[in-house]
């Protein structure tokens, strides 16, 4: 075999790992790489996008379907605001008239919806919320009372399983007014108040107060006097650990569960700090330890 014939069949390998020959790379790109610039001219050419494989019986998206009452809200509230704009920027009166229309309708529908929602609540007395929380004055006394019997026999009955820590400061002057106050509130409900002292200082209500060994700032209690904590001991069995409740008997009836600490080393609960009436303990002690969130209102 000759140089020449070597080099040829060396050129025409190096073309078939290339693409071909010529003639086919003319064929397949008839475009740049077909022009006639020599035998062995080489050029690359775009690379094709894979066709993507097509949906297969997909069935036609429809659009959600709109409430026309929506549209015709959305072009009143268009109008009132124009006619709004108007009237504030160029009043007479035409435009004031023609606003005050507009208002006029807007007030017809808000007093006809409320209409049909007195009625509704009239005729359905479940979805009447006055039936919970009277709102008439004889009624809302009568609830209240009612409230107030159940709230001190709840925490009567559940004052061996929750105490309070009561956190001063001898040189905080609220704290003078708070203390007795804590302590008539443990008088009225035998429930056993444990008193800290933030800076050491005695207290003449509770002479067995403890001084702040680091406690406070493990429990994440601030620099804020006076302060209110309870603790609740635990209703968790230790032995099966099954959780054991707590319910008490309302003055209709009406059972009242102390809703249960699920920890083993019992539970503390921040209820809040400074001045606080007796009443104002008892209804937050009263809340935390026996009502559900949004079941009170």
């Amino acid at each position: 075999m000759n140089r020449r014939k070597g080099w040829l069949l060396a050129a025409s390998a190096a073309v078939a790992v290339l693409g071909g020959s010529p003639a086919a790379a003319q064929e397949a790109a008839p475009d740049y790489c077909a022009r006639d610039l020599g035998q062995w001219f080489y050029c690359e050419r775009p690379i094709e996008e894979e066709p993507k494989p097509a949906e297969l019986n997909q069935p036609p998206q429809t659009p959600a379907m709109r409430a026309p009452e929506l549209a015709e809200l959305e072009q009143f509230q268009k109008e009132l605001e124009e006619a709004r704009n108007i009237a504030t920027w160029r009043p007479s009166p035409e435009t004031v008239e023609q606003y005050y229309r507009l208002q006029q309708v807007a007030l017809d529908k808000g007093g006809l919806f409320a209409d049909y929602y007195r009625r509704l609540v009239w005729t359905n007395p479940e979805l009447d919320y006055t039936v919970k929380r009277p709102v008439v004055e004889i009624a809302k006394h009568g609830w209240t009372d009612d409230r107030i019997s159940d709230r001190d026999r709840f925490l009567r009955s559940v004052s061996d399983k929750v105490g309070l820590f009561y956190v001063y400061r001898g040189s905080c002057g609220p704290c003078t007014i708070a203390s007795p106050i804590v302590k008539g509130f443990a008088d009225r409900y035998g429930m056993n108040v444990q008193a800290i002292s933030a800076d050491g200082a005695s207290n003449s209500h509770f002479p067995n107060a403890r001084r702040d060994q680091g406690q406070l700032q493990q429990w994440g209690v601030r620099q804020m006097t006076p302060a209110l904590l309870f603790f609740q001991s635990s209703d968790v069995d230790p032995r099966t650990g099954e959780v054991r409740p707590r319910r008490i008997r309302g003055a209709n009836g009406e059972m009242l569960e102390l809703l249960p600490c699920r920890k083993r080393e019992g539970c503390l609960t921040y209820a809040g700090a400074g001045v606080m009436s007796q009443e104002d303990i008892a209804e937050r002690l009263f809340v935390l330890l026996s009502k559900e969130p949004g079941t009170d209102f």
